[in-house]
C-alpha cells in the first residue's frame, strides 16, 4: 500500500497544476489517471489569455494557434469580423496541453501513473485512499480533479453541479499545418441558435474544433446544432472527425467542494464559466489554491481543508456568480444582445476584455450602471422560462 502526502486523481489542468505547485514545495504527491497518456479529451482546446498567464508554466510549446479576430454570426446568418489588437485566445489540443502539464509537474517532483483507473475513494479523519484495480493509494490529502462524475466526488458524496450543461463537438481536418488564409487568427462565434450556449469554429494546426454548447434541455438537439454549424462553416464536404459530447459543469452556490481530507477541483468542483463554457482558467487556479489548502494543513497551519473552499468563494465564485446572471440574461433576450454587439465597439471592446482577463465580470457589470437592474430582470425571466420549457424561444 502505497502512502503520499497528496494524492490526486485526473492529470487535466487542475490536477496537474495542483501536482506541480505541491511538488515544488516538496509534498509527496502522486497522480493518477485512467488513460494512457498522451490521451486526448473533449474540448474545444482554447486557452484564453487569462489563462494562459495563469497557467503554472508557459505553455508556449503546445499552442498551435494564435487568435486576436472573432467572427460573430447569428442563428447561422451572415457574419462580421471583430480584430482586437492584443491576443484573445492560444489554440491547442488537450492531448497535447495535458501531457505537457503532468511531465512539469513530473519535472518538480511528483510521481505519475497512467491507466489507472479509481474504483473507489475513501476519507477518513487521517487522510483517504484511492484504489486502483492494482495497488491501494494513501495520502494524508485526496484532490480530485477527475471530471464532473468521478470516483473522487462519488466517494466524498459530492455533488456540485447537478444539473450541467452540455456541449458536442467534432474535428474537421484541412489540408496543410496551417488554417486557411481567411481562418488564420480567427475564432468564430454562433449566437442565439441554442439556449443557454453557443456554437464555435477554432482552428488548430490541421483542423478545426466545431461544437456547440448550451443548458442541459438542449441535450437531444445537440447533433442538430453540429449539423447546422457544419454547413454554416462550409464544411460539408470535409470529414467529420472524433465526435464527442461533453459536460460544462457549473457549481451551484455555496454547494460543498470539500469534505474531511478531500476537495475537488476544475470540473470536478463544477467550476467551468458558465457564460463561455470554459474551464481551463479555473482549473489553474483551483489547482493552486488546492495546492495552498493542502501545504498549510500538511504543515500543521491548518486543522483542514476549509481555506481551499474559502478561497474558491473568494477568488472565483464572484466571476461565476456574475457570469451566471449575464448568461441567463442573454438567453432570454439574445437577439437584442447580438444587435448591441453589432454597433457597438464599445460593447466588442468589453467582450474581448473578459476574455484576455484585463476586465472580469463582476466589474463589467459595475460598470454598465442602472443598465444592472435591467440585466437583473432579464436574468429572472430567463430562469423563470426555463422551468417551463415549453414556452417559445426568446427574442
Amino acid at each position: 500500500m502505497s502512502q503520499y502526502d497528496v494524492a490526486i486523481a485526473g492529470a487535466g489542468p487542475a490536477g496537474s497544476s495542483a501536482a506541480y505547485h505541491l511538488a515544488k514545495a516538496g509534498a509527496r504527491v502522486l497522480v493518477l489517471d485512467r488513460a494512457r497518456f498522451p490521451r486526448d479529451k473533449p474540448c474545444g482546446g482554447g486557452v484564453t489569455a487569462r489563462a494562459f498567464a495563469a497557467a503554472p508554466v508557459d505553455l508556449s510549446p503546445v499552442i498551435e494557434e494564435s487568435v486576436s479576430r472573432v467572427r460573430f454570426s447569428f442563428r447561422l446568418g451572415s457574419t462580421f469580423d471583430y480584430e482586437y489588437p492584443r491576443t484573445l485566445a492560444y489554440m491547442t489540443q488537450r492531448h497535447r496541453l495535458d501531457a505537457f502539464l503532468v511531465e512539469a509537474a513530473v519535472a518538480a517532483g511528483a510521481a505519475f501513473t497512467d491507466g489507472s483507473l479509481i474504483r473507489e475513494a475513501r476519507i477518513d479523519d487521517e487522510g483517504g485512499s484511492l484504489r486502483t484495480d492494482g495497488a491501494t493509494v494513501e495520502a494524508r490529502v485526496i484532490i480530485g480533479a477527475d471530471g464532473a462524475t468521478g470516483a473522487v466526488a462519488r466517494g466524498l458524496g459530492l455533488n456540485p453541479a447537478p444539473d450541467p450543461p452540455v456541449a458536442l463537438e467534432a474535428n474537421f481536418p484541412y489540408d496543410g499545418n496551417a488554417p486557411p488564409a481567411p481562418w488564420s487568427g480567427t475564432l468564430a462565434l454562433e449566437l442565439g441558435s441554442m439556449s443557454g450556449g453557443y456554437g464555435w469554429s477554432f482552428p488548430k494546426a490541421d483542423h478545426f474544433n466545431v461544437g456547440c454548447g448550451g443548458f442541459s434541455s438542449e441535450g437531444t438537439r445537440l447533433r442538430r446544432h453540429l449539423a447546422a454549424l457544419r454547413g454554416h462553416y462550409r464544411l460539408a464536404d470535409v470529414a467529420m472527425e472524433n465526435v464527442r459530447g461533453h459536460h460544462l459543469p457549473t457549481r451551484v452556490a455555496g454547494a460543498a467542494i470539500v469534505r474531511g481530507r478531500g476537495l475537488l477541483v476544475g470540473d470536478a468542483a463544477g467550476l467551468v464559466d458558465p457564460l463561455s463554457g470554459e474551464g481551463i482558467h479555473a482549473a489553474f487556479v483551483s489547482g493552486r489554491l488546492a495546492a495552498e489548502a493542502a501545504l498549510a494543513l500538511l504543515a500543521g497551519h491548518e486543522a483542514d481543508l476549509a481555506s481551499y473552499e474559502a478561497a474558491v468563494e473568494r477568488e472565483l465564485m464572484p466571476e461565476i456568480g456574475a457570469a451566471t446572471l449575464l448568461r441567463d440574461a442573454y438567453s432570454y433576450s439574445p437577439r437584442p444582445c447580438y444587435w448591441v454587439l453589432q454597433r457597438s465597439s464599445l460593447f466588442r471592446r468589453s467582450l474581448c476584455q473578459l476574455i484576455t482577463g484585463e476586465k472580469d465580470y463582476a466589474t463589467f457589470l459595475a460598470q454598465i450602471g442602472p443598465l444592472k437592474a435591467f440585466v437583473d430582470l432579464w436574468a429572472g425571466r430567463g430562469r423563470a422560462r426555463r422551468r417551463r420549457p415549453a414556452q417559445r424561444r426568446g427574442w
